[in-house]
């Protein structure tokens, strides 16, 4: 989920999604109980610890490490595409483009993207959208956001946002 490999074409999906998240994480939970009681009975009968019993927790060591340090999918297309965004936003309100559809940035697939009645640029990622919400990117150049409009509004760098907003 983190990643945004999964899509939720229906809320009930989402649920079911987060309910199989949570379970997997009571399982390592407990199963990091049971691993941590055994490991201490055996240095009770033994005197000392197996040099095996190191491994699994640099193991998940390692795992928790690598997922908090590599970027999310999303903040890698928004910091390739930035550049050639801007350039397609600023064209479009220079020329009076309300809609561009299917356009692709740097390998980053919009569909649409549109100048608001606010006066924002907003691209449509078209690998975040589902038929519960719309993500993106949105580009201030003339505009101030208004958060109230949109269910998750964050600054990002300069005049650009990242929005999600209902269907």
């Amino acid at each position: 989920m983190r990643y945004e490999w999964w899509s939720y074409p229906s809320p009930a999906e989402l649920i079911l999604d987060l309910g199989t998240v949570w379970l997997g994480i009571l399982g390592l939970a407990v199963v990091g109980v049971v691993w941590a009681v055994r490991l201490w009975r055996y240095r009770l009968h033994r005197g000392k610890f197996a040099w095996g019993s190191v491994f699994a927790p640099l193991l998940v060591m390692g795992v928790a490490i690598s997922f908090a340090v590599i970027d999310l999918p999303a903040v890698r297309d928004f910091d390739r595409a930035k550049d050639g965004m801007e350039d397609l936003a600023k064209s479009m309100l220079r020329d009076d483009t309300d809609t561009v559809a299917g356009v692709a940035v740097d390998g980053v697939s919009f569909s649409p993207v549109y100048v608001g009645k606010d006066d924002c640029v907003y691209f449509v990622n078209s690998d975040r959208n589902d038929t519960l919400s719309r993500a993106g990117w949105l580009y201030a150049g003339r505009c101030t956001p208004q958060p109230n409009t949109l269910r998750h509004l964050d600054a990002l760098v300069g005049d650009w946002y990242s929005f999600e907003q209902e269907s």
